[in-house]
């Protein structure tokens, strides 16, 4: 009988995945259907879908081992390959920097999209790739990634020929098979096939990485890579490279370097030997990132990529706030700041003077950091939220729940720019949907706690 309802929740999971993607789909085949419409059926089964998570990961017999799951999530990943980008267009902002570098030899760092376009209207006419990056929000904007994501980019738009549906599909199957990649990484690196089913099978992850292929899972997968070869090979030079990598993609992992160093200077006695090895592998760190940029390297206005977003107000507290009061934004954005710069500080100068760091220890700290990051960005996307999954198996269990509820809640909060357009003035009702939703987690939480509670000491009232 049990495994029979394991079995329908599966088979449920399955279908829920087919539905959750038809509303994009039908609504780029046909304008019959209003998008308000689409959105509301969307969000039902959005619903259905975490439902059947959390029955999923609640149930540890789900799957005999590794290679089920990986067969199981192949499946799924296979159905999210037919989704239509609806909610993020960022997809066609990759393929259009990727094709203005690779057939046009233009460098995206320093050339726009729109302004290549504007001098060039002749190559948008046989160039479907290039002509949608040019109607993309972004299209004004010099590459705002590394350069490892910008040689991606590259190599997907040269292997399309001027094709946006095959250039679509090779980001597909990259996503796909990063995805199958990283389940399997985190169980090597826990031996707990749980968390690879919260991380695999996540509405969240599904639908930001392979539905809206957002490039933020390859980031994971070299964070993964990074602590594998640290934990596992005790290796700290792939380990560098490896963060060096995800670096080259997107700039936060830098904050993961003093994590890297020192647990693998463990506990080394002599102060000053501790700080002439952080000099030593920070130096190749840096190295590595110099080396990455070579290609693209102009001039010092290649810098500007890294703080260009910083203008930009999209989907964070500050953006509410702007609505509100920019003065009082700008009291609290310059608060936030110099409370995360003196706390990285203080837990490097913690970690350079304490014998006993455990990795556990280090990356919940690690973490707490990332969340004050998330907190200060001008411009925080949902699916900046799949950061902390790099690093949720070393959480306390309190914070795992959390880390789930808020990948969740934000991706249901994201359905307001379904109806209306992406722009910061909408921000107030995405963050105002956040906040009542983990509310109202919060109570479920706390009232399913009460009755558990109820029923344990009723149990042994009995006995």
């Amino acid at each position: 009988m049990e495994k029979l309802k394991n079995k329908q929740t599966k088979i449920i999971f399955i279908v829920v995945s087919i539905l959750l993607i038809m509303p994009s789909i039908i609504f780029f085949i046909t304008d019959k259907i209003s998008k308000t419409i689409s959105t509301y059926i969307y969000l039902c089964l959005l619903g259905l879908m975490i439902i059947s998570y959390y029955k999923l990961i609640q149930n540890k017999k789900e799957f005999k081992n590794i290679k089920e799951f990986l067969k199981y999530v192949i499946i799924i990943s296979c159905i999210f390959l037919f989704m239509i980008p609806w909610t993020s267009s960022d997809i066609f902002y990759y393929m259009g920097v990727g094709e203005l570098d690779s057939v046009y030899g233009q460098n995206p760092y320093y050339v726009t999209i729109r302004k290549f376009s504007k001098e060039n209207e002749k190559n948008l006419k046989n160039d479907s790739i290039l002509k949608q990056g040019n109607t993309n929000v972004w299209a004004n904007t010099t590459v705002v990634y590394g350069p490892i994501a910008q040689l991606i980019f590259k190599i997907c738009a040269a292997l399309s020929f001027k094709n946006i549906n095959v250039c679509w599909l090779i980001f597909k199957l990259i996503n796909l098979l990063v995805h199958i990649t990283n389940c399997y990484l985190i169980y090597k690196l826990t031996g707990k096939l749980k968390f690879s089913i919260i991380y695999g099978l996540n509405p969240f992850v599904l639908l930001e990485f392979l539905g809206m292929l957002h490039n933020d899972i390859i980031v994971v997968l070299f964070v993964l890579l990074t602590l594998y070869f640290l934990t596992k090979k005790k290796n700290i030079y792939f380990s560098l490279i490896c963060l060096a990598l995800a670096t080259g993609i997107k700039y936060f992992t830098v904050l993961l370097l003093p994590i890297v160093i020192f647990y693998y200077i463990g506990e080394e006695e002599k102060i000053s030997i501790k700080i002439l090895k952080c000099i030593k592998y920070g130096i190749i760190f840096f190295v590595i990132i110099g080396i990455e940029y070579i290609p693209y390297f102009e001039n010092i206005e290649v810098i500007l990529a890294m703080i260009s977003q910083t203008t930009r107000y999209a989907k964070s507290i500050y953006s509410a706030m702007l609505i509100i009061n920019k003065d009082f934004m700008e009291i609290v954005r310059a608060a936030m700041m110099t409370l995360f710069v003196y706390c990285f500080v203080l837990k490097c100068f913690k970690f350079l003077f304490n014998k006993n760091n455990s990795i556990m220890k280090m990356l919940r700290k690690y973490n707490t950091t990332l969340i004050l990051f998330l907190l200060i960005l001008t411009n925080c996307q949902q699916w900046y939220i799949v950061w902390l999954f790099a690093t949720i198996m070393w959480q306390k269990p309190k914070m795992i729940k959390n880390i789930i509820w808020v990948s969740l809640i934000t991706e249901f909060a994201n359905s307001i720019y379904m109806f209306k357009r992406e722009i910061y003035i909408y921000d107030l009702y995405y963050v105002a949907i956040i906040i009542i939703m983990l509310l109202l987690a919060q109570g479920y939480a706390h009232i399913k706690a009460d009755e558990d509670r109820s029923n344990q000491i009723g149990k042994t009232s009995v006995n």
